[in-house]
C-alpha cells in the first residue's frame, strides 16, 4: 500500500532500533509479551476479513449482529481510556465525582432506548446519512466532515492513553509507545471492517472486565471505606455536571459509534437489549473506577502526578498482576480506538466516493482512508497529553452542532432543512467558543448551545405550522 499507509509505516520501523539501543532500560518481558499481544489481535481481525463480501458486510457486519455481541462490543468501545483512565484520574482529584463520567454515559444510552424504533428503521450505515435523509445531501457531507474532524480527538484521546501506559509499563519512549498501539488496530480496522472490530472487542472485552474487577476486589479488602469529596462539592459543582451531561451523555444518547453498532443489529429487540445491557454494566463501573481513584487519592497522594491506575498498580500488586491490568486497560483503549478510527474514516471516504453508487470502491478508499487517520491521531497523541482535556474538547464541539438536531427528527418531529442547519451552526460554533472560554463562562456557552439549537428548530417548526395553516400533518 502506497501514500497515507506507507507514511504511516515509516515512523514505527524506527521504533525498533530504539528498542534494542535501551534494552537495558526497557523491561524486555513486558515488550514481548506486548509484541505478543498485538500480533494476536491483529490475527483475529485479520480471520475476520473473509466474511466481507459487500459493502454491507464491511460496513454493518451484515446487519446480522445479536444482543450479546452488540453488548459487548458497545461495552467495550465505551470502556476506553477516557473511561477507564480518565475516570480514575479524576476521581482522584474531585472525589467521588468521578463516577459521573460513566453515569452519564449510561445516562445517555437509556435515553436512547426510546429512539430506537425509529432509529432502526433506516437502513444507513452512519450517522451524517441518517442525517441526510432528513435534512438535505449537504448536510450529510458537511456532519461527515465536521464529524470526522471532532473524532479525530476522540481518537488521539485513545492514543493518549495507550500511550502512557505502555511507556509506563514497558519503560520505553512515549512516542514510540503511541505509534506501536496506533499500529494494530488500523491494520485490522482496515481489512475487516465491522466484522473485525466487533470479534476482536468481544475478546478485549474479557481482559477488560477481569482486570478492572481484580484490582477492585484486591483493593476492597485492603482498604473498604476511603473518604473523599461526595459527588457534588466544590470541586465538582451542579454546573460542572450539567456541562458534562451536554457534552458528554448527550454523545451517546446521538453517537456516530454508538449508532453504528445499533445498525449492525439483527433486530429492534436485540438493539434495545443490548443498550439496556450496556447501560446496566455501566452503572456499577461507574463506582468501581471511581473507587480505584479515590484510593489513589487517599493511601498514594504521590499518585496524582503519573497515571493513578498504574501508580497505586504498582505500589500495590506483585509485577505479574500489574502486567495484566496493563494489558487489560490496552484492551479496553484498542477496542475503543478502532471503532472510533473506523468511524472517522468512513466519514471522510464521503468526499472521495458515492458508497450507494461504487460500494466497492467506497470500500476501498475507506480502508485506505485508516491508517491516514490513525496516523493524523497519533500527531495529536504526540502534541497533548490531556486525555479529557481532548475528549471534552472533540465531543462539545459535536454535541453542541448535532445532537438536538438528530434527536428532532428522531422523536418523529419535521425537518426543516434551513433551520436545521442554522441549529447546527449555532450549536458548534457555541460549545466550541465555550471549550475555548473554560471555566464557568466555558461551561455557560456550552449549554447555551443546546438551547439556542433547540431555539432555532422550534422556530422552524412554528413557521412550517403558519404557512400551513396549523396543519401539521
Amino acid at each position: 500500500m502506497t501514500g497515507p499507509a506507507a507514511a504511516a509505516n515509516i515512523p514505527a520501523l524506527s521504533i525498533l532500533p530504539q528498542l534494542r539501543g535501551c534494552a537495558e532500560k526497557s523491561d524486555a518481558p513486558a515488550v514481548g509479551l506486548l509484541f505478543v499481544y498485538l500480533a494476536a489481535v491483529v490475527l483475529i481481525g485479520l480471520r475476520c476479513t473473509r466474511k466481507v463480501r459487500s459493502a454491507d458486510d464491511f460496513y454493518v457486519a451484515g446487519r446480522k449482529a445479536g444482543a450479546l455481541h452488540v453488548a459487548g462490543s458497545l461495552l467495550a468501545t465505551v470502556l476506553g481510556s477516557s473511561a477507564i483512565l480518565g475516570s480514575v484520574d479524576f476521581a482522584a482529584a474531585r472525589g467521588w465525582a468521578g463516577a459521573w463520567f460513566m453515569l452519564c454515559g449510561a445516562l445517555g444510552l437509556t435515553g436512547l432506548i426510546f429512539m430506537t424504533k425509529r432509529l432502526t428503521v433506516f437502513k444507513v450505515y452512519d450517522l451524517p446519512e441518517l442525517l441526510g435523509r432528513f435534512y438535505g445531501p449537504q448536510v450529510r457531507r458537511v456532519s461527515s466532515g465536521v464529524i470526522a474532524l471532532a473524532w479525530l480527538g476522540v481518537i488521539g484521546a485513545q492514543f493518549i492513553g495507550a500511550g502512557m501506559m505502555t511507556a509506563s509499563i514497558c519503560r520505553i519512549p512515549y512516542w514510540s509507545s503511541v505509534l506501536l498501539v496506533a499500529l494494530a488496530p488500523a491494520v485490522y480496522t482496515a481489512a475487516g471492517g465491522q466484522f473485525s472490530i466487533i470479534r476482536t472487542d468481544i475478546f478485549q472485552l474479557t481482559f477488560v472486565l477481569a482486570g478492572i474487577g481484580g484490582v477492585f476486589l484486591m483493593l476492597f479488602l485492603k482498604y473498604p471505606l476511603p473518604e473523599a469529596a461526595p459527588p457534588i462539592s466544590a470541586k465538582f459543582t451542579l454546573s460542572d455536571l450539567a456541562a458534562m451531561i451536554a457534552a458528554y451523555s448527550t454523545t451517546y444518547l446521538v453517537g456516530p459509534d454508538v449508532y453504528s453498532r445499533l445498525f449492525c443489529a439483527g433486530s429492534l429487540s436485540a438493539a434495545r437489549r443490548a443498550l439496556l445491557l450496556t447501560a446496566a454494566v455501566l452503572i456499577p463501573l461507574a463506582f468501581i473506577l471511581a473507587y480505584i481513584g479515590v484510593c489513589g487519592a487517599n493511601f498514594h497522594p504521590g499518585a496524582g502526578h503519573a497515571n493513578v491506575l498504574f501508580a497505586v498498580a504498582d505500589a500495590e500488586f506483585p509485577r505479574p498482576a500489574a502486567l495484566f491490568l496493563y494489558f487489560a486497560v490496552l484492551s479496553a483503549v484498542m477496542s475503543s480506538a478502532d471503532t472510533t478510527l473506523f468511524t472517522a474514516s468512513g466519514l471522510l471516504s464521503y468526499f472521495f466516493t458515492d458508497r450507494t453508487g461504487d460500494p466497492a470502491r467506497s470500500v476501498r478508499t475507506t480502508r485506505i482512508c485508516v491508517p491516514a487517520v490513525a496516523a493524523l491521531a497519533c500527531g495529536i497523541a504526540l502534541f497533548n497529553r490531556s486525555i479529557l482535556d481532548v475528549l471534552l474538547f472533540a465531543l462539545s464541539i459535536y454535541s453542541g452542532a448535532f445532537v438536538l438536531p438528530t434527536v428532532w427528527v428522531l422523536t418523529g418531529r419535521a425537518a426543516d432543512r434551513k433551520h436545521g442547519i442554522c441549529a447546527m451552526a449555532a450549536g458548534g460554533a457555541l460549545a466550541l467558543a465555550g471549550r475555548i472560554a473554560g471555566g464557568g463562562t466555558g461551561n455557560i456557552l456550552v449549554i447555551a448551545a443546546f438551547v439556542c439549537s433547540l431555539v432555532i428548530l422550534a422556530a422552524g417548526e412554528i413557521g412550517r405550522k403558519r404557512n400551513t395553516g396549523g396543519n401539521c400533518s
